[in-house]
């Protein structure tokens, strides 16, 4: 693994322990595992190249909702094909990276998200 690569895993993880620090007593460590690229994602969401071109000229770009509620067991894929890394709540996903991750226990994650016109993110994981 890269330096590079650690970083942005560290810079993850203290993102996921950070989350149920907030003031919201809702938010909650949420269990997420990473996943097999080659499984069938419930939540599916392409980041095109020329997004942060976009986003800088001042359009507003919605490619996640502002709010999403998945189950227990449900996976997401966030394939980002811009030439920028973006973030989506509490996950970052590099420029030409995808990120999988399959949730295993209920609560809340909360973040910043730079492909919502908001530029929030909330997932609620709840139980199956």
């Amino acid at each position: 693994m890269t330096s590079g690569r650690r970083l942005v895993a560290a810079v993850m993880a203290a993102g996921l322990a950070l989350s149920a620090c907030g003031s919201d007593a809702t938010s909650t460590t949420i269990a997420i595992a990473d996943v097999d690229a080659a499984t069938e994602f419930e939540h599916d969401y392409l980041i095109p190249l020329g997004t942060a071109d976009r986003i800088a000229a001042g359009e507003p770009v919605e490619i996640v909702p502002r709010e999403m509620t998945v189950r227990i067991g449900e996976t997401i894929r966030i394939v980002n094909d811009d030439d920028e890394g973006h973030i989506v709540g509490v996950f970052y996903v590099g420029a030409g990276e995808s990120l999988t991750k399959e949730f295993a226990s209920v609560g809340v994650l909360e973040g910043e998200c730079s492909v919502h016109p908001s530029g929030q993110f909330t997932l609620r994981v709840i139980d199956a």
